[in-house]
């Protein structure tokens, strides 16, 4: 059985009443997505050219990507196996961040992956699940775990007793990075599970005004923000962002920093790659 998820509308509002999003939670076109990279303590900036799937944003996906026969890591400090495809079994978890796989994608393992001459491309993804319960967080990159409390005295994540998320989880896919989902069932029973995508597939640009990104950046611009969970420092992630970007994102300033961003990003704009 397939639950069909009701779709909640997401609306920011600038001073002048302006919509940034419409109501699947997906930015409109000539707005903008600033997506924060905390270990970074800098932002991507884009602005959204198109919306290439616009009035086909919903992929149910069919069940999560569980084989029968292969064992998952427990709660209770033992395994559990996967009686069939797709059923994630009581008090079970995916130790390890899983992909997607699409037939005929790029990537046919990992629909959500694209090489790093599509970086005019952007993947704006929510993911619900079914049930609503499960556990969900994201490795970025894959097998590497972002969660952190207390700085870094304790990882956190579906594996702990919190710093995940449930049946609902947002993400913005960047060019040349695999990213890793994993899921969580905490209760005592076999869950028969369903994933629907509700994204866009965006053709975006860096925005050229220094001005504008400073703006956009302080919050006195309105843009669609997503934080990204990378809260540990990654190369992988830096290699890709510089070899995709050009650059790893704008740092952020206060507000009375405005004439030191504005000729950072002035510097950051000349090696940008879009």
């Amino acid at each position: 059985m397939v639950i069909i998820l009701n779709s909640q509308k997401h609306t920011i509002l600038s001073g002048r009443g302006m919509s940034v999003v419409d109501e699947f939670g997906l930015v409109l076109e000539n707005q903008h997505i600033a997506t924060y990279i905390p270990v970074l303590r800098s932002a991507l900036v884009f602005r959204v050219i198109e919306r290439t799937n616009k009035d086909a944003e919903i992929f149910d996906y069919g069940p999560l990507p569980l084989t029968e026969g292969e064992s998952l890591t427990s709660y209770d400090g033992v395994t559990a196996v996967v009686a069939e495809d797709g059923v994630i079994p009581s008090r079970a978890y995916t130790l390890y961040g899983r992909q997607f796989p699409l037939e005929d994608a790029y990537k046919e393992t990992d629909m959500w992956w694209i090489p790093e001459d599509y970086r005019e491309r952007v993947f704006h993804v929510h993911l619900y699940t079914t049930p609503a319960i499960l556990r969900l967080d994201v490795q970025i990159p894959t097998n590497v775990t972002q969660g952190r409390f207390q700085r870094n005295q304790l990882d956190i994540g579906i594996h702990r007793d919190f710093g995940f998320a449930r049946g609902h989880i947002e993400i913005v896919h960047f060019p040349e990075i695999i990213y890793g989902y994993r899921f969580g069932n905490d209760t005592n029973a076999n869950f028969y599970t369903h994933a629907r995508f509700v994204y866009g597939e965006y053709v975006v640009e860096i925005p050229r005004d220094p001005e504008l990104i400073f703006n956009i950046l302080t919050r006195k611009y309105p843009a669609h923000w997503v934080t990204m969970p990378i809260r540990t420092e990654e190369a992988k992630v830096r290699e890709a962002l510089l070899k995709v970007y050009g650059i790893e994102g704008f740092p952020l300033y206060g507000i009375h920093q405005k004439d030191r961003a504005i000729e950072e990003y002035k510097s950051l704009l000349e090696r940008a790659k879009i």
